[in-house]
């Protein structure tokens, strides 16, 4: 059934997702892991303090976005124990999520400006990397596959459109992997591949469920 307020919010979410990351691609990659050595992307952070946590803003509007989004898919699967715990896994990875986007953008810059000896800070960074990269983007993922699939299994005429969102989650779980794994390398490929992907998925299912006068 077309619905074009939910098609034209997930048309927004699409864009708000797109925009953090292209300045995660661009911007923000100095001072992120990926990078390397903390003490240089410190140094990098304070220079361009308004822009790293303006980068970050856009990835807290992102989480959000993906919440309601997933609230939204979730109206297409009648109710069931997929669609309950894929709903509840995408809400609670909102907790560690934007509890790590606020150590890198808020808490890291005000700790280094203070003098916190390093191996605190790498202590903060870790543990916000592994809040958002591992947990928050796991529980995300994992959710967002148990919906997929829970649509997946009522809707057989909407299998060719779902595939794409099933390789998306699974790319961004395999992400999740390697952050654990610390291949940071790795871990970069499959962030630009699941999100690229998941993005214009969202656009894609969007349009077939709520763009559209049937489905």
């Amino acid at each position: 059934m077309a619905n074009p307020r939910y098609f034209y919010t997930t048309l927004l979410i699409c864009v708000l997702i797109f925009a953090a990351c292209l300045a995660m691609a661009g911007p923000m990659r100095a001072g992120l892991p990926v990078a390397g050595d903390l003490t240089q992307r410190l140094t990098y952070i304070s220079a361009y303090l308004p822009m790293w946590q303006g980068g970050w803003l856009l990835w807290m509007g992102s989480a959000l976005g993906l919440m309601l989004f997933a609230q939204m898919f979730a109206t297409a699967i009648s109710d069931g124990l997929l669609r309950r715990y894929g709903l509840t896994l995408v809400c609670l990875g909102i907790i560690p999520d934007l509890s790590a986007e606020t150590l890198y953008a808020f808490v890291l810059p005000t700790l280094s400006k203070q003098g916190v000896t390093i191996d605190s800070l790498l202590l903060i960074d870790q543990v916000a990397m592994h809040l958002t990269g591992v947990l928050g983007n796991g529980l995300y993922n994992l959710g967002g596959l148990l919906l997929t699939v829970a649509l997946w299994q009522a809707r057989t005429e909407l299998r060719l459109w779902l595939l794409p969102g099933l390789v998306a989650w699974a790319l961004g779980i395999g992400l999740s992997v390697a952050l654990a794994l610390q291949q940071l390398g790795l871990a970069e490929v499959l962030t630009a591949a699941s999100m690229a992907l998941s993005t214009a998925w969202f656009a894609l299912i969007g349009w077939k469920l709520w763009g559209t006068p049937r489905v």
